[in-house]
């Protein structure tokens, strides 16, 4: 059995035609690789990127043709790239130079044509990066030459693409074959692949181990202290924590149950799914797996729920939910619990029966902004309104007052009504009333494509960061607009 080399080459085999033209390919000049029809454009056969400019082998882009554009016009998406991808683009075309060089001069055969040529650090790559700094990468100019400690470590570590020299002075492209360098090479895709020594789940083990030591310990920090925290340590007890950091449940449509991460004080997590929509997806794909890189988020999008019931995480950790998420309970602390769609305009009613209530707990129920803290009561800040059951007061920005006598007790049917003004998507909607319409992102839901994403329990999540007092600053009265309350269907 033949063993597959360790050097990964191109995996797939490249198309017979060439270009618009159905040329033949011309290694050294400006040409771009297509990422779906996977063949080679020379660049002067561009039609509609007549402008473009660039520099041959270059590795980190995306190209559709006229022929696999979505919109049958020529797209081009730079990627960003490290040095490590700039590395293969200056090694390839000075590699190339000076084998046209040879070739010119008669000393060049077939024999050596595929032979490695080493290039000086100094006097040659280097040089090579301060002519054609702005055709690598989007990246500003260095300032200061400490890059080229950086650079050097870059062609050092992979081996995989560069060969060195015993004094890591001069480097060359193991990849013989030219013609082959570009978005589609396959050891291109193993930068940054190497396995860690410590999986980051151990070594976040470790460091909660190690900052949960540090809490044990008192006095002062002295040699062996360490040591004796672990053989004696001191007698103290912390309150145990009632709950997980997630939530697991079970969604309709999803077949395996979910782990949630909880929301906390100023950050959110959405439960996200691919996008099938979107363009080139499998190229971004690729990247996944790449240790060591963010992940794509524009490829995933918001998973909606398809019924309305409580939120599996945008509540306070300490509540509990029924399976089927209808139902809440707590018994200890101001804490608040959220459904899992919002509302921003139109009228909207809903209902809940209070089923119990021991003996001196109250609950409160009412409407919430996202950003409203979930360790709070309702009403306590600007952002929600709140109706209490001892003496039916009424709560906003934590000031309350009198709305209606006696309150409300288990066995109540409580009903809360908002009103809010239509937006331009409604039917309704009075387009002469207005002089200016409305930004849409006041009454659409975000698509949060611009939030990093996060793998959480093998499930991909966006992590918002609230940013309350942009919140606050924000808000502006919404005319005609009204928050009502009902009590056994009368208001």
């Amino acid at each position: 059995m033949r063993q597959r080399s360790t050097r990964k080459g191109a995996t797939k085999p490249a198309p017979s035609s060439v270009c618009y033209c159905d040329g033949k390919r011309e290694v050294g000049t400006l040409e771009l690789y297509c990422a779906v029809c996977r063949k080679w454009f020379h660049g002067r056969c561009l039609k509609d990127l007549t402008d473009f400019y660039g520099l041959p082998f270059m590795v980190c882009y995306v190209f559709n043709c006229a022929d696999c554009s979505p919109t049958k016009k020529e797209t081009w998406t730079p990627k960003q790239a490290n040095f490590a991808h700039m590395c293969v683009t200056v090694l390839a075309n000075l590699t190339h130079n000076a084998r046209t060089k040879r070739a010119s001069t008669g000393n060049e055969s077939d024999d050596n044509d595929q032979e490695l040529i080493f290039l000086n650090l100094e006097n040659e790559i280097i040089p090579y990066f301060n002519a054609q700094w702005e055709n690598l990468t989007s990246m500003s100019r260095r300032v200061k030459n400490t890059w080229h400690q950086t650079l050097q470590k870059s062609l050092a570590k992979e081996t995989e693409l560069f060969e060195s020299s015993d004094d890591g002075q001069v480097f060359a492209l193991r990849e013989r074959d030219l013609s082959s360098v570009g978005p589609g090479h396959e050891a291109l895709k193993q930068i940054g692949r190497s396995k860690p020594v410590v999986s980051s789940s151990t070594r976040d083990l470790y460091k909660e181990n190690f900052d949960r030591s540090d809490d044990l310990g008192d006095g002062p920090k002295t040699r062996g202290s360490s040591k004796r925290r672990y053989v004696d340590p001191p007698n103290t007890f912390k309150k145990a924590k009632l709950t997980a950091d997630y939530a697991s449940t079970r969604i309709v449509g999803i077949s395996a149950p979910i782990d949630f991460p909880f929301n906390r004080e100023g950050y959110r997590y959405y439960l996200v799914e691919k996008d099938l929509t979107v363009p080139n997806r499998d190229i971004f794909e690729l990247e996944e797996s790449t240790y060591n890189k963010p992940i794509p988020a524009h490829i995933y999008r918001v998973v909606v729920h398809p019924v309305v019931t409580l939120s599996p995480n945008d509540r306070a950790y300490q509540l509990k939910l029924s399976e089927d998420r209808l139902s809440v309970s707590g018994f200890e602390g101001y804490s608040v619990a959220r459904a899992t769609h919002s509302v921003s305009h139109g009228t909207w009613y809903f209902e809940v029966v209070f089923t119990a209530q021991p003996p001196g707990s109250h609950i409160r129920i009412g409407w919430s902004q996202a950003v409203a803290p979930i360790q709070a009561c309702v009403g306590y800040t600007q952002l929600s309104y709140a109706w209490r059951s001892y003496k039916g007061t009424v709560f906003h920005q934590a000031k309350g007052r009198h709305y209606a006598s006696g309150g409300f007790k288990e066995g109540d049917v409580l009903g809360c009504l908002i009103s809010i003004p239509p937006c331009p998507a409604d039917k309704e909607y009075d387009f002469t009333s207005v002089e200016n319409l409305p930004p849409s992102s006041s009454y659409l839901p975000p698509s949060y494509k611009n939030l990093p994403l996060i793998n959480f329990k093998h499930n991909y999540f966006y992590e918002e960061k609230d940013d309350v007092p942009a919140a606050l600053k924000n808000l502006k009265p919404a005319p005609g607009s009204w928050v009502g309350t009902f009590i056994n269907l009368v208001k």
